[in-house]
């Protein structure tokens, strides 16, 4: 009982600081919308850059968003590099990696370079900045009030609930995205501070600006006629080709920026100019661009000309992101849903007017297929347009579009808009945190000597007669000097036996050898786990300059798995309800395994743990350090967490290497 007593207050006070979260987000996207009207109103001389750009000198136009690139350019690269981009995937990884813990300056960083960007006429969208901005916000309070690791991520998660919800006055869909985009469970104790931080986000910022009302003026739709249907799925699939194709294109412009022989600093201006020389055509694209989709909603955007915007603003987005820009994604795949609706919705409407609603209602439909297809959260997309409209009438063909597309595009293509960037880094979020424990841990400590290998002119005969009967299925082969030749299995040889005396005469290891399964002794566990997932053997062998250096087994990594997934529960759970003292200075945890706390060791001083090397030295593992300057916890630390005096340290192990640890470093002077 008084355990869960515990967990409750603890519960109730991370309800309280999402209430504080909340009100941080609205006052912050409050703030970050005037920020944007003011650098467009410092830019463009006007409130409305389609105005603008409609009547001032075709030069200034082109330069204007290239000159926003060159002021956001050195505010990124000296400043804050994770404002770089739109933001949700730095958020995720901050989740993954890190507990969280996002650097403070990225709340003043990403503002300012968002809302210049935007201000200038970037074709980006303000969502992932306010999303960016209120997650920063809520890791700083968080360490401010020492919360632990897993109520930090549920309060950094709140703060990007808070931003959505208050950016479109949505505070059902502001949730949803929290926990289906970022966390992926809806446990109550997660659930509800996101709740609440997204009520009291939106409550302030309709107090405070007076303002009850959509983000966009939506008018009243239906579905006319149950024929209606049709058009909708031919919408759904065709929202998920959008989607891919974006998704897609705003990488490749990344690739292309990555590869060229520019400094940095050069790169925004560059994609402004290239913004700004399609807008001087196509005006639309500039800003977050919700003039466009107010009027394509209003039934006011031509046919031919929705389908055009849609390539155009393909192309604007990812020249402004992929050279180094910042802001969201959310409006701009709106922008897209809201183009490509209006162009099926006319081709239809046009050809069955009675039959047929009015192009707007497929805009609004295709604005969620869209966004649930990059994004990969249908559930979000299918409320935030229910929370636009306050409308169910419409909830129909839009819950029909938005899981086709979004089907479609798991299908077709993996990762979201968001997890890309996170896969072409290495993690894994979409399939969980627990994926991304093997990647922490590199091959070289799991390398074993035993196994069987051939030298690769050795005759099949010979071979034959020492690999059947013995315990090896798999066998590795290599030539006079060790360099890896290949390996073959024990099957390969049962389809021989009846022909040895025949086949030992012309075939050698050689022969047999397989190429391909292999891995270098300087990657991580993640990477054997796929291999051994994609072949069935039960060791690979392990590769460093060309050279054997041993096998890795299956069964090896599948317990280095359980073995992390036990010490980081024992660091999330077991050591924040402990409390160690001079009487009680270890913990049985099972199998043989021990938490132990010590004060860091002279020895350990000023080094890092990759330095220091625990885990091959002792095979132990550091669960948490209590810092004494500054004070602060830090649980599950990475390789570059330097030691400092006065650190304790919380170690997990066997009970004999935890002994050893201590012994030597009490015979230290």
């Amino acid at each position: 009982m008084r355990f869960q007593d515990n967990e409750f207050s603890q519960h109730i006070r991370l309800v309280l600081l999402a209430c504080l979260i909340g009100f941080g987000a609205g006052l912050a996207s409050i703030a970050f919308k005037a920020m944007i009207r003011f650098f467009q109103g410092q830019f463009w001389r006007a409130g409305s850059i389609l105005e603008t750009a409609a009547s001032q000198p075709w030069y200034w136009t082109v330069l204007i968003p290239a000159l926003g690139g060159l002021i956001i350019a050195p505010l990124i690269y000296y400043g804050a590099r994770e404002a770089k981009g739109h933001g949700v995937p730095e958020i995720m990884e901050a989740l993954i990696l890190r507990s969280g813990r996002i650097p403070a300056k990225v709340v003043a960083i990403k503002a300012l370079a968002s809302s210049i960007c935007i201000g200038s006429g970037g074709s980006v969208g303000r969502e992932g900045p306010i999303v960016q901005i209120s997650s920063a916000l809520a890791s700083t309070l968080s360490r401010w009030f020492r919360v632990k690791e897993k109520g930090m991520r549920t309060l950094v998660a709140a703060g990007a609930a808070a931003g959505i919800a208050a950016t479109f006055n949505a505070p059902i869909a502001g949730a949803l995205f929290a926990v289906e985009v970022l966390l992926g469970e809806f446990g109550i104790y997660s659930f509800s501070p996101i709740i609440v931080a997204s009520v009291i986000g939106t409550l302030t910022n309709r107090l405070i600006t007076g303002e009850d009302f959509a983000a966009f003026e939506v008018p009243k739709y239906t579905l006319i006629s149950v024929w209606e249907i049709g058009p909708y799925i031919l919408l759904g699939l065709l929202s998920g080709l959008v989607a891919i194709l974006f998704i897609k294109t705003l990488y490749f412009f990344e690739d292309r920026f990555d590869r060229m022989r520019l400094h940095a600093l050069a790169k925004p201006v560059l994609g402004g100019l290239l913004v700004g020389a399609v807008g001087l055509k196509f005006p639309q694209v500039f800003g977050v661009s919700y003039e466009s989709i107010d009027a394509c909603l209003q039934n006011n955007v031509g046919l031919w000309l929705a389908l055009t915007l849609v390539f155009v603003k393909i192309f604007a987005t990812s020249a402004t992101l992929g050279s180094g820009g910042s802001g969201g994604i959310f409006a701009p795949s709106m922008f897209l849903g809201a183009m490509t609706g209006s162009f099926v919705g006319s081709v239809f409407h046009n050809a069955f007017p009675s039959s047929m609603s009015s192009p707007g209602a497929f805009s609004l439909v295709g604005m969620g297929a869209v966004v649930a297809a990059a994004t990969h959260a249908p559930i979000t997309a299918i409320i935030i347009i229910f929370e636009l409209t306050n409308d169910y009438k419409i909830i129909l063909p839009l819950m029909l579009s938005c899981i086709i597309a979004s089907f479609l595009t798991v299908g077709l293509h993996k990762d979201s808009i968001y997890t890309m960037k996170l896969t072409r880094r290495g993690l894994c979020f979409h399939e969980g945190r627990d994926i991304n424990i093997l990647q922490s841990l590199p091959v070289r400590d799991f390398v074993t000597q035993d196994f069987q290998g051939f030298v690769n002119t050795e005759h099949v005969g010979r071979i034959i007669n020492q690999a059947i009967g013995g315990k090896h299925h798999s066998f590795q082969i290599v030539d006079a000097d060790n360099r890896y030749v290949g390996c073959f299995s024990l099957n390969q040889l049962k389809n021989l036996i009846l022909e040895k005396e025949i086949l030992d005469a012309f075939v050698i290891a050689q022969d047999l050898a397989v190429t391909d399964i292999r891995i270098d002794i300087h990657a991580s566990l993640e990477q054997a786990m796929k291999t051994f997932g994609s072949t069935d053997v039960g060791e690979i062998a392990v590769i460093e300059d060309e050279r054997l250096a041993g096998v890795i087994k299956r069964k090896d990594v599948i317990e280095a798995y359980n073995h992390e997934v036990m010490k980081r529960e024992a660091a999330a759970g077991l050591v924040s309800k402990f409390k160690f003292s001079a009487q009680t200075q270890a913990y049985e945890i099972g199998g043989g395994y021990k938490i132990m706390e010590i004060e860091a060791p002279r020895a350990f001083w000023d080094l890092t743990l990759k330095e220091l090397d625990l885990k091959a030295r002792y095979r132990i593992d550091v669960l948490l350090i209590k810092h004494k300057y500054p004070p602060r916890t830090i649980t599950i630390p990475g390789a570059d967490e330097v030691i400092k005096q006065g650190d304790q340290l919380i170690l997990a192990g066997l009970e004999e290497s935890l002994i050893r640890i201590t012994a030597e470093q009490d015979a230290l002077p």
